[in-house]
């Protein structure tokens, strides 16, 4: 048998990683709007909703701080086998438990889990990915994950969200992305990583990289987790869009994520990245105005999550430019902390917002973060600051 080569391995790991991703947006997908729509039955307030679903940012927080000297002590592969397994447990157990204590602790754990997979996953990736093909390989990640969050919601759609039917699927399609990964035990990056030195040193080092993986992580989980319970809640709208919507996002996060790589590759990550800025947030702050109708909101957050869910895969590569080898997992970490402290403040915020204001509540939080990252990013073009 001729020997493997170090492209093929790193080809053979790109490919088992994209598959492990499009399994967890799978499950992610339908769990997020499950999760949504059965608490919104049990007539629980928006804000309550926005604190239990974005809990499990606080685990993902622990995790991602704690993951350095995971993978030093068991590796990549073992740390993100065990988060994925701990996650789908937590997930099935939320089905049968009641009261905002066991929910939210439940949330917590899962966090802990998906954490753990997703800072491994990630910095992986980007140690076997060259310079040259970086924003192109985050798109495939990227996208295989938007794919299987696209796909997600079919779930509930077809088996409804009041049964424990969607809870048990959803945990087997999580336990079967873990399998693309076994096949890696001979493919991990070395153990020895640095430490993160503080989790929030991204926004000193790289500020508009740090900002926007907090764009995305304050809008994301938001759009997500409360957009479903809006169409329920708002009078004359088409209630389908419940669970097309997250459908409509993943499929356009899935579709433009390699087309925006490209642009952004031949005419510039921040040029980029504020023009899908502009244009994902004017779209997605004009859905709650369209639910009367069913092809307007469906265009509008596919080519607004679309949009906006680029600029993490933007951000992220130019992380992994801006980081090599032992330093990459401790920026990782920084990184995905950031963006679960924003998903912890975003649905909680929007929730608040919401509920002082159905009308006009999403749109007026959705102008207002997006705003906040071109400042930023314009203040760090001014400086002459192009690595972030």
């Amino acid at each position: 048998m001729l020997p493997v080569s170090i492209e093929e391995k790193k080809q053979r790991a790109l490919i088992a990683i994209v598959l492990s991703s499009f399994g967890l947006g799978v499950a992610f997908g339908g769990y997020l709007p499950l999760l949504s729509l059965w608490l919104e039955n049990k007539e629980v307030s928006f804000s309550n909703i926005g604190l239990i679903t974005g809990s499990a940012s606080i685990g993902v927080v622990i995790t991602a701080y704690l993951s350095p000297a995971i993978v030093s002590t068991f590796g990549y592969l073992k740390g993100a086998v065990f988060g994925l397994s701990l996650a789908a447990a937590a997930g099935l157990a939320f089905r049968f438990v009641e009261g905002d204590f066991f929910w939210i602790l439940l949330r917590l754990i899962a966090g802990l889990g998906f954490g753990l997979h997703w800072v491994i996953t990630e910095a992986w990736l980007g140690q076997i990915v060259s310079d040259r093909n970086r924003t192109k390989s985050m798109s495939l990640y990227t996208s295989a994950m938007a794919l299987g969050f696209a796909g997600g919601p079919v779930i509930i759609w077809t088996t409804g969200f009041t049964g424990v039917t969607p809870f048990i699927l959803i945990t087997i399609i999580q336990l079967l992305s873990i399998t693309p990964l076994l096949t890696l035990s001979n493919i991990q990056p070395g153990m020895k990583v640095e430490s993160i030195k503080s989790p929030f040193f991204l926004t000193k080092s790289a500020p508009t990289i740090a900002a926007g993986c907090v764009l995305v992580g304050i809008i994301d989980l938001s759009l997500v987790s409360l957009v479903p319970a809006l169409v329920n809640r708002t009078t004359g709208s088409v209630h389908d869009l419940a669970f097309l919507l997250p459908i409509a996002a993943g499929v356009g996060t899935f579709l433009l994520q390699y087309p925006i790589a490209l642009f952004a590759d031949k005419f510039g990550k921040r040029g980029t990245a504020n023009f899908v800025t502009i244009l994902g947030i004017l779209c997605c702050a004009a859905i709650p105005f369209f639910f009367e109708y069913l092809i307007i909101p469906l265009v509008l957050v596919f080519i607004g999550c679309g949009s906006l869910y680029s600029i993490y895969t933007i951000s992220l590569a130019r992380l992994s430019e801006r980081f090599k080898g032992k330093q990459l997992i401790a920026a990782n970490a920084s990184f995905i902390i950031l963006f679960d402290v924003s998903s912890i403040v975003g649905p909680l915020l929007a929730g608040t917002i919401l509920d002082w204001s159905l009308r006009f509540g999403l749109s007026f939080f959705l102008i207002s973060i997006g705003s906040i990252y071109l400042l930023i990013s314009a203040f760090r073009a001014l400086q002459g600051k192009a690595d972030g």
